[in-house]
This record gives C-alpha cells, structure tokens and sequence, in this order.
C-alpha cells in the first residue's frame, strides 16, 4: 500500500512540474516575458472634500505605471496641475524621474495613434524664443507644447481615453494603427525636447481634450491616480 501511494505521489508531483514549465513557457516553447506588475498609491482613508474647481468626468481606473515596478511620485511638482514658470503653463502629466534608457511599457491595451520614429532636437535659439514667446502670451502654445514633450508615443484605449509617452530616447518598432497589449515594451526613458528636465518619462492620461485631473485640488488629484492605477 505506502509502494502504491508513493508511486502516486511521484506521478502527480511530475504532473505539476510539466504544467509549471508549460505555463512558464508558453505554446512555443519560447520564455516569455514575465507579466507586468502594477505598483500603486493606497486608497486614501476617505474621499476628498475639497470641492473641485471643475467638474471631472469620471474617475478612470485599470491602467499600470509604465515603468513596471516604480511607484508614483509623491512631490507636487511631478504632477498635473503643478505650475512651469519658465513658460508660463501648467503640468498636464505625471513625471518619472528615472535612469537614460528604462524600458517604458504601455499602460493599457490599446492603438497606437502618434509614434516618433523620426525626431529633430530644436536648437537653443528656438527654445529660448518659444519660452519667450509663451511668457509674453501669458501661456504655452500647443505647438511648443508638443515640442518640448519631445519624442512621444501615443495609445488610443477607446471611449475617448488617450494615454501619452514623452521625453523618450527611443521607440520601440511600432506603426500608426498597431494594436499594443498592456505591459508591451513601446519605448525609452531620454530627455528629448527638454534637456534641462534630465531624464523622465512623462506620461499624460487624456480625456478628451483635457488633461486627467485638470483643475482637480491636490487631495481629489491624487485620489484620481490612485483610483488610475488600480
């Protein structure tokens, strides 16, 4: 009898081992890339109270950070809303201060709609007219917005939700209409279009027009990212 249970227990640990190895390999044979980890912000003790000064749309959520196992920044500056003296606008993202060259993964399954694969730095010259420009405005331009973003990235996620990547040294070999799945490796972190910045990568949520979080008082912000990456 204990020959017989040892035999069964044999069997059913090979079994067991045979199932791990296919699902670390997958169909192909190949070894995958491990799955993407979410790191986020705890849910803070209570809703905000602050009243906003704009009413929001929805809070968003299912989204990774896309440097994998990173938390968000805790510092205001690093967040939307948080003022850029230096050409009079606001922070419409989230900044990742992190090394040259850290891979950068999509948040969300979604279509890739921008992708810089040809990218030219604007000269000293051209920078420091276009802050000038924007001082004097009183505000920053779209165009030199989009500028000073750099080398981007851009996913479509549908229902109007557009999440993007700047900044980046590099892009991954992708084209305008490509489908991406969350985690998948789309990029690197540089400091193209704002070289004083250092590197980072700056990730922006989109809803619509507007930026996520636009106007929302620092409390209710930073309960919306949380709420983004869960």
């Amino acid at each position: 009898m204990r020959l017989v249970i040892a035999i069964l227990g044999v069997a059913m640990f090979a079994a067991i081992a045979a199932l791990v190895s296919v699902a670390r390999t997958g169909p192909n044979g190949l070894q995958g890339p491990p799955a993407p980890t979410a790191r986020t912000w705890d849910w803070p003790a209570a809703a905000p109270t602050d009243p906003a000064m704009r009413a929001h749309p929805r809070l968003l959520s299912g989204f990774i950070i896309p440097l994998g196992d990173v938390d968000v920044p805790d510092e205001e500056q690093y967040l939307p809303n948080s003022p850029r003296e230096y050409r009079a606008g606001y922070h419409e993202g989230i900044d990742f201060p992190t090394a040259a060259a850290t891979p950068v993964l999509a948040a969300k399954a979604g279509t890739i709609v921008r992708v810089d694969t040809a990218f030219a730095e604007w000269t000293p010259d051209e920078e420091e007219a276009a802050f000038n420009a924007a001082l004097a405005l009183g505000f920053t331009r779209p165009a030199t917005l989009d500028r000073i973003r750099g080398r981007q990235v851009w996913i479509d996620h549908g229902a109007g939700i557009v999440t993007r990547y700047a900044h980046l040294s590099a892009v991954a070999p992708l084209h305008v209409g490509d489908t991406v799945q969350q985690g998948q490796l789309i990029g690197a972190v540089g400091s193209s279009g704002y070289r004083e910045g250092g590197p980072h990568l700056h990730f922006e949520i989109r809803v619509g027009e507007d930026f996520y979080g636009d106007g929302l008082p620092l409390p209710q912000l930073r309960y919306a990212i949380s709420a983004a990456f869960r």
